[in-house]
């Protein structure tokens, strides 16, 4: 029997009703705040809070059906799975129109995500949306730029990289040219990735594409999304097609003994997400935390990422930890584990990595 039939059940001790009135414990909440941490999946795009939203809207002309930030997130609530929810997704990234925009966007997230105990950011973006509706990829990259580099000006420690993401429901041929147009800003960027609708050629028609990012030294990332149909395919597919070294997502590994044990023997990192919609998804929020226990428990490196914070609830990486550990049961341990995994799988220097675990042995110090 599959993991994710059996997991409910392993889960009921620790499972509420609903987190919508979730409250932490005040000191655990203080430690998870405070202990640093990386975030490796997120998305640009999906960052964008309602309240900047309608205020870049505003700055940009552009007439919105939406009266205030209560409006949008009613927008927000008709989201029930990937495809309606990259449907609105889409609707709504649709204000961002110059490299001003993506600096606001950034810096906002940047800094909440600071106050959470966030040191490293390794954030995806997609290029295609925006190219779409008429920016140029100078204007993206001027945008991250300005980002960065203002936040990593105003706040101690924080170090960003970009992860240029392709669509994988366009052609395979207009990722390779956004790769090659891409290459004066190359620099910046740290690998590519893979994320919008799993499509029936994922992951091999793209086989080239990343073949070519990794001859151009970026590093190599894909998502793999949960409960998707033919995902047990898909992840040997970006593992053994694609040579991946990281998994976005990827929380169906559980569900394959052959799978887990692959991704143990190389090494690759998971990047689990336990958010939640602005709708009300029953057993959501359980199978997620309790996915993320039961692989964290296997021995893999698997981290807590917030992916979407900004359409998803606005709930940040710290939020996440918590709510995670509440529903899964998860030990104080268990969150230093993933805090440490995240740096573990960043795309970051051996001397970097070993200064930030030591960094986390001496916070945890402090709390014993």
């Amino acid at each position: 029997m599959k993991f994710s039939s059996l997991l409910m059940c392993a889960l009921a001790p620790f499972v509420s009703s609903s987190m919508s009135g979730f409250e932490a414990d005040p000191e655990l909440e203080r430690f998870v705040m405070g202990l640093p941490k990386a975030e490796l999946h997120l998305h640009m795009e999906g960052t964008v809070e309602p309240e900047v939203f309608l205020e870049i809207a505003a700055r940009n002309g552009m007439d919105m059906p939406y009266k205030d930030a209560e409006a949008v997130k009613e927008r927000m609530r008709s989201a029930y799975d990937l495809p309606s929810f990259i449907e609105m997704y889409e609707e709504l990234i649709g204000v961002v129109r110059h490299p001003e925009d993506i600096r606001d966007i950034t810096l906002h997230y940047y800094r909440k995500a600071y106050s959470q105990g966030v040191r490293r950011v390794e954030m995806y973006f997609d290029p295609q949306l925006h190219l779409e509706r008429g920016m140029t990829l100078e204007e993206v990259f001027t945008g991250l730029a300005m980002g960065k580099a203002a936040a990593e000006a105003e706040l101690d420690d924080l170090t960003i990289g970009f992860i240029m993401a392709f669509l994988r429901d366009r052609p395979a041929e207009a990722a390779m040219q956004v790769l090659e147009d891409a290459k004066p800003w190359h620099s910046m960027l740290l690998g590519v990735g893979l994320d919008n609708p799993e499509v029936e050629d994922f992951p091999t028609k793209f086989k080239e594409v990343y073949a070519r990012a990794k001859s151009y030294g970026l590093r190599l990332t894909s998502h793999c999304d949960v409960q998707q149909k033919n995902t047990i395919a898909h992840h040997w597919g970006v593992i053994k097609v694609l040579g991946v070294e990281r998994i976005d997502h990827g929380l169906n590994v559980l569900d394959d003994p052959e799978l887990l044990a692959e991704v143990k023997k190389r090494g690759i990192g998971l990047t689990g997400v336990p958010s939640l919609f602005y709708r009300e998804m029953p057993g959501r929020m359980e199978y997620r935390a309790g996915a993320i226990k039961g692989l964290l428990d296997a021995g893999v490196e698997i981290s807590i990422h917030s992916d979407d914070p900004g359409m998803k609830r606005g709930l940040y990486v710290g939020d996440l930890m918590l709510r995670a550990q509440a529903t899964a049961g998860m030990t104080r341990e268990d969150l230093v584990t993933m805090a440490k995994n995240s740096f573990r799988t960043a795309w970051i220097t051996d001397e970097e990595c070993s200064n930030w675990l030591a960094a986390i042995d001496g916070y945890v110090a402090k709390f014993e």
